[in-house]
This record gives structure tokens, sequence and C-alpha cells, in this order.
């Protein structure tokens, strides 16, 4: 979220930030004199939330909000906005993916002990995005802990209880990755195969944790960045005294990481998502498919035999898809150039981009940059 602000800073110059990131920080009274001396706050916060809401709305500073709880303390005041996650989304991409996979007995969802908004949030998409009267599980079953007070102990003797009771094959998706990987913890435990007997999920993407469960835990990469520029750009707004929309707005989606712990599939299509896998976090590094080749341990015959009967492409195919969506993300979300984005996505030659760009989107980097921000400034104004 922090890099979503530094990017929008980075684009409009003149902004002086001060950052404070830790309990610290607050204990030592920093947050008192931003609010004595600071424009304007962008506020992310889970600790002497109420206290400081006392101090932040009497000083008159104008803010933005982009944490859940927080919003009843600071929706309704007229120096502030709130942004958003959208968790039921979220959810609902979730169900999406899973159910792509193939029909499964049963389908679970785990929060933590404390069971914060979004967690709630994201159990409504996902149910919602669920065939009607899917067997859903929920745990815990019953909320413990106020939001508050977090704490993301998982008890795993109860988790696998839950687990082991659970229709197999089964579909989990964990609110976050830290609850995703506790499960593929507890069915090791009772040696539960993941991903032939329960399918893992999480969302965060978070590279601490799915580097180090077994197997490697597929996850939604979440819009965190995006949300982090809406809400400096919300902010700059307010502090123009533009009078940005008063409701919260909600930053939609998802970016999803296939790994190993959510493939009940064929052995020919588990081969082809773990190569897929891999051309989504390198495609833009230059890789060659031949790079995917050597990762996925077969011939290079067999690898697009194998992508040809599960998705209709070529291995070549899916790493061109995936530059192309990362070119044409950069082109609506920044201000660099063509030639920078063409070499940050993994095109050495800037006309075998333009050709290939024209060829997907019929029309050319300069008219698809122009058309996206003539329908983002329309869609302002309306705000407005």
């Amino acid at each position: 979220m922090m890099s979503g602000v530094f990017d929008y800073v980075n684009m409009h110059p003149g902004w002086e930030l001060q950052l404070i990131n830790s309990r610290t920080d607050i204990a030592s009274g920093a947050m008192e004199t931003v609010a004595r001396d600071a424009a304007g706050i962008l506020l992310s916060i889970a600790y002497r939330e109420e206290d400081i809401a006392r101090e932040l709305l009497a000083s008159g500073v104008k803010m933005v909000v982009t944490n859940d709880h927080l919003v009843p303390l600071y929706a309704d005041h007229p120096n502030c906005r709130t942004l958003l996650l959208d968790n039921v989304a979220i959810g609902r991409d979730a169900a999406r993916y899973l159910m792509s996979l193939g029909h499964f007995a049963s389908y679970g969802f785990v929060h933590g002990h404390t069971r914060f908004p979004w967690s709630a949030e994201r159990e409504k998409g996902f149910l919602a995005g669920l065939p009607k009267n899917a067997p859903f599980f929920v745990y815990p079953a019953e909320a413990g802990g106020a939001a508050s007070q977090f704490t993301a102990a998982i008890d795993q003797s109860d988790l696998a209880k839950w687990i082991e009771a659970l229709p197999k094959p089964a579909a989990v998706f964990g609110s976050n990755d830290l609850f995703a990987a506790e499960t593929i913890t507890a069915c090791s435990r009772l040696g539960i195969d993941v991903p032939q007997q329960v399918s893992v999920i999480g969302c965060d993407n978070d590279p601490f944790i799915w580097s180090n469960t077994n197997p490697k835990l597929t996850s939604l990469q979440l819009a965190f960045r995006e949300l982090g520029f809406k809400a400096a750009a919300t902010l700059d707004a307010l502090l123009r005294g533009r009078n940005p929309v008063h409701s919260t707005v909600r930053v939609a989606g998802t970016r999803l990481f296939v790994r190993a712990s959510s493939s009940p599939l064929p052995p020919s299509t588990v081969l082809v998502e773990n190569a897929r896998a891999y051309i989504a976090e390198h495609a833009c590094e230059g890789i060659r498919a031949s790079d995917v080749v050597a990762h996925s341990k077969v011939s290079r015959s067999l690898l697009d035999l194998r992508f040809r009967q599960v998705c209709g492409k070529s291995v070549l195919e899916d790493i061109l898809d995936t530059r192309l969506a990362e070119v044409r993300r950069q082109l609506v979300e920044t201000d660099f150039t063509f030639l920078h984005i063409g070499e940050a996505c993994g095109f050495k030659d800037p006309d075998n981009l333009k050709r290939h760009f024209r060829r997907r989107f019929g029309m050319s980097m300069r008219e698809f940059r122009a058309s996206s921000r003539s329908a983002s400034a329309s869609l302002e104004s309306q705000d407005g």
C-alpha cells in the first residue's frame, strides 16, 4: 500500500512525507505532532484507534482511512474519506478459481481467532460465488476476539478436527495466507494429501508465507498498491478542495498465483498449471519458452501439446499474454514512457511490442492510454 502511495507522490512532486510506522512512534507523541503540523494524513493503524480518532478529528486535519475497522470512527466526518479493498469480490474470485478446478464434495473457509470485517466480507463473497446448496463449512464456527485485540493464533488441534470432518475432496480458502498455511500444516499432520484430498488457497501472495509451505501455496495477490495510489489521490483532492465522493470507495482487483496447493487435477493439467505459475511470476523478466521447458523438466513438444490441450495456446503465447496484460496495467496506472514499460515487461524490441499490442487490442499504446484516462476523468467528474 505504501508503494502505491509512493507511486502517486513520484508522479506529483511537492509532497513532504513523514512515516509513522510503529507503536513506539505513536506512543512517543509523533501522532500529536502530525495532527498539529500536517496538512493531511493517510491512516492505517490498529493501535489506540479511539484515542487517536478523537485527537485527529478535533484537529481539523484532512484524512483518508484505509482500515475497515476504522471506518465507523471516521466515515461520517467531513474532513475524512474512506477507501477499502473490495473483500466481497476477493471471496468471489477465490470461489471462481476453485470451481474451475472441478467438482468438490465440500468447500471450507478459514478465519483466524479474530474475525475482522475484511475476513467476514471475504467469507460472504466466497459463499456467494459457490454453487447453490454446495456443502459449506466455516472455521471457527463462532467468532472470537475483538477486532482491536488481534491475534493470529489458531488452535491446530481444533483446525485438524474440522479438516478431518470435511467431505473429500475439499476446497479450502483461507481469509489470508497465514490461515491458509495453517490449513496446509494441519493437513500434513493428519496425513491428508494437499491438493489431492484438500485443495488450499489463500490471499495476499505473501512470499514469506507461501514460499515456506509444503506444497507451495496458491494465493490471490490483492490490490493494496492500487489502494495506496487511490488513497493518496483522494487525499490530494481533499487538500485541493475538490470534495471527492464521501461514501466508502471499494478498490477491486486480484491476481492469481497458482502453485501446488490447489491442483486436484490430472497430471497433464498439473504440469500446465505449474508452468503457468512460473510464467506468471517471471514472464516480464524476459524468459523464453525454453526457460519454461527447463523449469518443467519435460520436452518442448510435450509441454506445448499439454498447453494446447488444457488452455488452447502454446507456451510462447502464454508468455506473450502475460507480458501484454502487464503492459496494459502500466499504461493505465503509471506515466512511464512506452520504452520504459516495454523494457520492464520483457520486450527488448519496441517495434515488436507496438505490433503485438495493436494486434491484440486493436489500437496503439498511445490511443489506449488516452482512452483509459479519458474514461477515468469522466468518472471523476461525475463523482465530483
